[in-house]
Order: C-alpha cells, then sequence, then structure tokens
C-alpha cells in the first residue's frame, strides 16, 4: 500500500523559506495556468484536485485518514486509529512553559510513550501563552487563564519583535521530543478570542519561527496551519487575514476544523454531514486565492458539535452522521481526520460504563469497509439518496448509500427499497451484518449501507 501523502516531504513548501518567496511570481504563474487547465478540463476546484498519492487513485484510502482525539492515555481507546492530536491534555504553551527557563514535559512524555506503546503517532498542537509571557496578562476572556489567548509580550502587532519567549520554548520541546514528533500544527481555532487575541501578522511571525525553530532540530518535521473553521464568514474573515498576512506560506499542510453544526444551536435542529462539502468549498476558495490549493488538507477537530444545546442524542443518527461525515472528508479530499473524541461531551462515541455506543461501533465497521480501498470518484447524489463508490483488491466493488430523507427514532430507522445493479450480491450494515440481496433492491435510510459485489 502506498505511503499517505503527508507522511511523504512534498508538501509544496521551499525547504529554504526565503527562497519560496523569491519564487512567488513563478508559484503564482503556476497556480494560474493549473486554473486554466481545470476550468478547460470541466474539473471543478475541491479538494480532489490536490496531488495524487504517489500514484495511488487519488481517492485512496489510507489507514492515516482515520484518528482521534481523546483527553486521557489510560484507559487507550479501544478502537483502532494512527494518530491522536494533543489538544486538552494538558500539553499546552502554558502548561510546560510555567515560568522563564522553566519546563515541565512530564505529561507530554505520558502521552507520547502511550502512543508508541499503541502505534498511534501525535500531532501536536503548540497554543495558549504562559501568564508571564503574556502581552495582556489579565485578559479574563481567554478560555485556559487570564492572559493565555494573548501574544507574546516580546511581539509587536505587526509581527515584528524578537519573539524570543515563543523562540525558547520551541527549543527546549523540539529538544526534548527529537523525532517523536513530525506533526506540529500551530494554534487552536484562532477565529475565537477567548483562543487568540492577538493580529494575523503576529500568528504569521509565530508560525514562521516555529518552522525554522523546530526544523533547525528536526529536519523532518511538518507543519500545519491553525486549526479553524470555513463553514461561515465567521471563520473566513480569519483565514483571508491569515492568507493577507503571509501565514499559510509557512504550512506544509492547511489544518481545518469541519464542524457544521449549525449556529445559534437550537434542540431539534440537528447537524447535516453533508454541509462539510460548504466547509471545503469556502476553504479552496481562500487557498485559491492566496496560491496554496495543491496543499494538503487535514480536518484536525470536528464532530456532530454541542448536543447538549440541539439536542442531537439519538444514537442511530449519531452513527448515521459519524459514517457519512468520514466518507465526505475523503470524498473532498481531506487526507487524514481526527475526529473529537473518544469520551466527549457531546463527540464521544464510547461511554464509561457502556462501552462503545452506536455510533463507536459504526466507526469500527466503517473502518473495516474503506481503509485500503479508494472512492473510485467523488460521491455523488441524486435527489437525496448519496453513494460513494468504492473499488479494492481482488475486483472489489463497492458503495455506501444512504438517504437523507429519513429518520431514526426510539431505535426504529425508517427506509425506503432501493434498487442496485446486478452486480451487487450483499450488503452490510453499520452494526456488523452481512445480509444477500433479494430481487436486486436494497432497504436504505439514514444510516449508510455498503453494497459489494
Amino acid at each position: 500500500m502506498a505511503p499517505d501523502l503527508a507522511s511523504e516531504d512534498n508538501f509544496g513548501v521551499a525547504a529554504n523559506p526565503s527562497q519560496q518567496l523569491t519564487d512567488k511570481s513563478a508559484r503564482w504563474f503556476s497556480i494560474v495556468i493549473l486554473i486554466v487547465v481545470l476550468a478547460l478540463n470541466g474539473v471543478p476546484l475541491h479538494g480532489r484536485s490536490r496531488q495524487q498519492d504517489n500514484g495511488q487513485p487519488e481517492l485512496h484510502i489510507h489507514p492515516r485518514f482515520m484518528n482521534m482525539i481523546t483527553h486521557w492515555y489510560e484507559p487507550w481507546p479501544t478502537v483502532t486509529f494512527e494518530s491522536f492530536r494533543l489538544w486538552d491534555t494538558n500539553t499546552r504553551w502554558s502548561n510546560m512553559n510555567p515560568g522563564p527557563g522553566q519546563y515541565d514535559f512530564t505529561d507530554l512524555d505520558g502521552w507520547l510513550n502511550a502512543g508508541q506503546m499503541h502505534g498511534s503517532s501525535p500531532l501536536m498542537t503548540l497554543a495558549m501563552t504562559p501568564q508571564w509571557a503574556s502581552s495582556d496578562p489579565n485578559n479574563a476572556i481567554c478560555h485556559y487563564g487570564p492572559g493565555q489567548c494573548a501574544p507574546p509580550n516580546d511581539l509587536n502587532a505587526d509581527g515584528s519583535g524578537p519573539d524570543q519567549h515563543w523562540k525558547d520554548f520551541l527549543t527546549a520541546i523540539a529538544q526534548h521530543v527529537g523525532t517523536k514528533i513530525t506533526f506540529w500544527e500551530i494554534w487552536n481555532e484562532p477565529n475565537n478570542d477567548f483562543f487568540w487575541s492577538g493580529t494575523p501578522a503576529q500568528l504569521a511571525r509565530m508560525a514562521q519561527d516555529a518552522r525554522n525553530v523546530i526544523k533547525s532540530i528536526n529536519p523532518q518535521a511538518k507543519f500545519l496551519t491553525p486549526g479553524t473553521s470555513s463553514l461561515n464568514e465567521y471563520g473566513l474573515v480569519w483565514w483571508k487575514g491569515y492568507g493577507a498576512a503571509g501565514g499559510l506560506q509557512w504550512a506544509d499542510i492547511i489544518a481545518v476544523h469541519g464542524d457544521v453544526s449549525p449556529y445559534p444551536a437550537q434542540c431539534g435542529v440537528y447537524p447535516e454531514a453533508e454541509t462539510f462539502l460548504t466547509v471545503m468549498k469556502n476553504l479552496n476558495q481562500v487557498l485559491t486565492q492566496y496560491g496554496e490549493i495543491t496543499k494538503p488538507v487535514w480536518d484536525t477537530e470536528s464532530s456532530w458539535g454541542p448536543t447538549d444545546l440541539d439536542c442531537f442524542t439519538d444514537q442511530d443518527l449519531q452513527a448515521a452522521f459519524l459514517v457519512r461525515f468520514f466518507l465526505l472528508h475523503r470524498s473532498e479530499g481531506v487526507r487524514r481526520f481526527f475526529w473529537r473524541g473518544w469520551i466527549d461531551g457531546d463527540g464521544g462515541i464510547y461511554t464509561e460504563g457502556e462501552g462503545l455506543n452506536k455510533a463507536g461501533l459504526a466507526y469500527g465497521n466503517l473502518r473495516e469497509w474503506i481503509v485500503g480501498n479508494s472512492l473510485s470518484a467523488p460521491c455523488t447524489v441524486n435527489g437525496t439518496v448519496w453513494t460513494c463508490n468504492l473499488t479494492g483488491p481482488k475486483g472489489l466493488v463497492a458503495a455506501a448509500v444512504w438517504d437523507t430523507s429519513k429518520t431514526c427514532q426510539n431505535s426504529v430507522c425508517g427506509t425506503k427499497r432501493y434498487t442496485v445493479g446486478a452486480q451487487y450480491v450483499k450488503y452490510r450494515t453499520l452494526e456488523g451484518r452481512t445480509i444477500p440481496i433479494t430481487n436486486h433492491t436494497v432497504p436504505i435510510g439514514a444510516k449508510p449501507i455498503l453494497i459489494v459485489n
């Protein structure tokens, strides 16, 4: 199986960032030519226009696609995932650098050891300024403590200044972990003022410094943009500002948070997985504007959102959402998706004392359906019926099919009969059952099924 593109060095970022700046005119000319060619050939400008997976079909589904956010490493989650995101894990800058020249990597080491033991690699999210280094140390809006959402006090609003507090921390953590961490995400959701109160220019400078410092210690390190939403203008204002400040050039990978929950939340108004296409459409418009459309995209945090506000608690609908959400992420070209989360107030797929819930079971069965196979084309919709066609080894031909007009309530899910091609002889359910197809029809509803030849 070919490695995921994100495991290679071909990320579209020059090894020497200053060289990238001198080549900017040439890169823009190449982008213009690419857009013209795609338009003439009728190719839509969405995620799948990015580079192919080293000769594999461009929508090949690598094991690295399915990842998890968990807040405790003991006990480790029982489902299979390739990577975990270090966020809400006591590994913020403010946790690890409590005073000038003071570093405490105890919690980080616990996570790295647990990941190594379970064969899962970390994505490190660097964010939240220690109060002692903060330019606004008494800012009480900051989510994790006073001043933590503000930029360092040695970094000016235009991005100038020594930025030495940040550089010192980067040097210490990079020397401590060595090559144990490859992927580094610079900040979390800076469109929210309780996570970031600085300017785009300041965060762009911090991303540049992170790249330079960490790569000087680990040349194989790769860097992600800050992960944030692009569903609506609230998130897009930040993306455009960061692009204009030059921040995108310092990333190898574009990080998005793909939440699709309606805002403001209302009980009974549920998130729809299919809204993720809008997330990617908006993001790709910004990336095209700033010449970064060819970079891989990861979703580093999303789920079905705040169930305490929208009352989205039906486990069958949660299972349906999760599977549709993962399928549409890969259809849109997303290389890795970090589900929030294992046990969580709203996104959990495991319930303490009860074990895997229906969404957790669906996660495991979806992995069996798709990993190692390929989407033969992006998923399509006909009316309310969605189809994601898959191919795989030994002549496998399959399709995940669902109908958004149907719903579930009290463990009963509505379906309708759907005619399938004669090559399909059985179908699989999210509960793990395999059922023969009779009379070339299957029942489809909110929960996808997999029809197989």
